[in-house]
């Protein structure tokens, strides 16, 4: 709703009625009322829309500090270099397995030496059982040690099932191994070097962004601090909307105090018309007074306004953060590093089964060499025995010749056992050797660290995180924003009607009073008394300064606390002047 300066015009040869100024000046009253409430309310959300960007901004910074750009760069050129070195470092783990492979099947070979070679022990043992079942003299003592020498065989055949049964398991792991390895040799063919090459190019896209993403946060930050702090004295500012409410109240107060005068005073009629003229232009004063100082604020204000929504159209470079160094940037690089990661991982799987295999291998190598020192123990066994019977055969004369044949057969095959089992503890320790080269591939695991890109991937979702869920939507609220205050600025039209209409009514109160009345003899008590109710709700030091130009003349200087008052009054108004102009910029 617009007030034109014509509500107050005045029909020639009618005087203006203060009833009519009255309800006017109501209407200007709620008007300024309305809009600068509105304003304030838009004000205030701008304000909270700003600090949930400073919020958001500051966030993202934090996130995307110089730190964190360089431990992301690093780590990922780190492990761009580690991955490019994997299919060298493949071949060396390829190549470890195979000697282990080899060792092992060396190993294998000498186990089957040693079986052999006890199945002809027991043979013999047998032989000197039934060798010596034709002769009773021999028989029982025979039979007791051939027993015995089988029960030592059976024993060292059985550490040999049991140290095979270890081999052939340790083989099947080494298979497993080579055929992982297989597998993986064709994904290194796929993937390297283009995953490697493309984490480089991802290092150096995502320092470019975390810069590009950095400077447009500092940037819009110091946009929106600077607008947070203008916004909130343009708040503070439009404490003139709500002065100028008020002094309206009071001319309009005054106005009823005018009317009352003339109607219910005991004065004659021209008397009262004096007195009631002399409120009047009192009442003008301060209305003429009302529309300046609201003119040069309202100026003031609405220049205000219009600098923050043009200074809020800048925050529209948030859109910057969503493009190509915002969001859907940070997401593909987020993507790509999990393609990296699924290779990394297959590498780190690798790995851990090289030195898995490793580990099993010494550990089955130290079984062995206790299974390799049982069977030992069998030949010594074999060996006594052998002596033995070769001894007592010797004792029986010629029918133990058949007898000393078989012994001195034993004590042969004993030596050969020996022999066997020394080439099966050398072949342990190649293999031991060749299991405690834990080289192969162990170069690679500080570059190729999952752990590590990981770290990365978690860096750039929370950047992205950041930049989706803390700052989604507030260019959209940004734009809001500065059209807001390009509506309030508008939608007051502070100096278009409101300040024309403040004129247009201080004139028309002037016409009402019509002259000036300086003849104040039967009227100055009742026009003091009216004064004084008026005074009483005063609340500026302006209106009271305004007030005291009209007020009766006194026949002496004001004295006492009312002297006091009047000189605080006037003191009080240049230095409240001085703090509006000064709240205002």
């Amino acid at each position: 709703m617009n007030i034109q300066h014509h509500d107050f015009a005045v029909t020639a040869g009618l005087p203006v009625q203060p009833t009519a100024i009255i309800d006017q000046l109501e209407t200007a009253r709620a008007l300024i009322e309305s809009r600068f409430s509105d304003a304030g309310g838009r004000l205030a959300g701008s304000l909270e829309m700003v600090g949930r960007l400073i919020e958001s901004l500051d966030r993202l910074e934090v996130t995307l500090d110089a730190k964190s750009v360089s431990d992301t760069t690093q780590d990922l050129l780190s492990t761009a270099e580690g991955l490019n070195a994997l299919p060298e470092a493949q071949q060396d783990r390829i190549a470890y397995f195979a000697n282990i492979k080899v060792a092992g099947a060396q190993l294998q070979a000498n186990i089957e030496s040693m079986r052999t070679t006890l199945r002809y022990l027991r043979a013999f043992a047998l032989n000197v059982k039934i060798t010596a079942g034709s002769t009773i003299r021999a028989s029982d003592e025979f039979a007791g040690f051939a027993e015995r020498m089988c029960s030592q065989l059976d024993l060292g055949v059985g550490q040999l099932d049991e140290l095979a049964d270890q081999l052939t398991d340790l083989s099947t792991r080494l298979q497993q191994a080579l055929e992982f390895e297989q597998t993986l040799s064709g994904k290194y063919a796929a993937l390297i070097p283009a995953v490697p090459d493309r984490l480089a190019v991802d290092a150096r896209a995502i320092q470019e962004q975390h810069t590009q993403i950095a400077d447009v946060a500092r940037s819009i930050a110091a946009i929106a601090r600077d607008i947070q702090t203008k916004v909130s004295k343009a708040l503070m500012a439009l404490q003139i909307g709500d002065i100028t409410r008020q002094r309206i109240e009071h001319v309009q107060l005054g106005l009823r105090v005018a009317s009352r005068l003339a109607a219910q005073s005991d004065l004659a009629e021209e008397a009262r018309d004096r007195a009631e003229r002399r409120l009047l232009h009192m009442l003008a004063a301060q209305m003429s007074d009302i529309a300046a100082d609201f003119e040069a604020e309202a100026v003031k204000v609405t220049q205000s306004l219009n600098g923050m929504a043009a200074d809020t159209a800048q925050i529209l470079a948030v859109n910057a953060l969503g493009g190509r160094g915002g969001k859907g940037g940070l997401r593909e690089l987020e993507e790509s590093l999990g393609h990296a990661g699924l290779l990394v991982g297959d590498v780190t799987a690798a790995m851990a089964n090289a030195h898995r295999i490793s580990n099993e291998t010494v550990s089955a190598v130290e079984a062995l060499s206790r299974r390799v020192g049982a069977i030992q123990g069998v030949k010594r066994d074999i060996q006594q025995m052998a002596i033995n019977s070769s001894l007592r055969s010797n004792r029986l004369g010629d029918i133990g010749k058949p007898l000393s044949v078989i012994a001195i057969e034993l004590s042969s095959h004993a030596g050969q056992l020996e022999e066997e089992a020394d080439l099966t503890l050398s072949s342990l320790n190649a293999l031991a050797g060749v299991a405690n080269d834990r080289q192969a591939g162990g170069d690679q695991d500080g570059r190729v660290d999952a752990g590590r890109l990981n770290g990365v991937r978690s860096r750039l979702r929370q950047a992205a995180d950041v930049v989706e869920h803390d700052l989604s939507g507030l260019s959209d609220q940004g734009a809001a924003t500065a059209r807001s205050l390009t509506v309030a600025a508008e939608q007051l039209g502070l100096k278009a009607d409101m300040g024309d209409a403040l004129h247009a009514a201080a004139a028309a109160l002037v016409e009402a009073a019509g002259p000036e009345v300086d003849d104040l003899s039967q009227i100055e008590a009742a026009l003091d008394e009216a004064m004084n109710e008026i005074g009483r709700c005063y609340t500026m030091a302006r209106e009271r300064l305004i007030h005291a130009e009209y007020a009766v003349p006194k026949d002496a200087a004001p004295e006492g606390e009312e002297a006091q008052a009047e000189t605080a009054a006037v003191e009080a108004a240049p230095a409240e002047a001085d703090e509006f102009a000064d709240l205002l910029f």
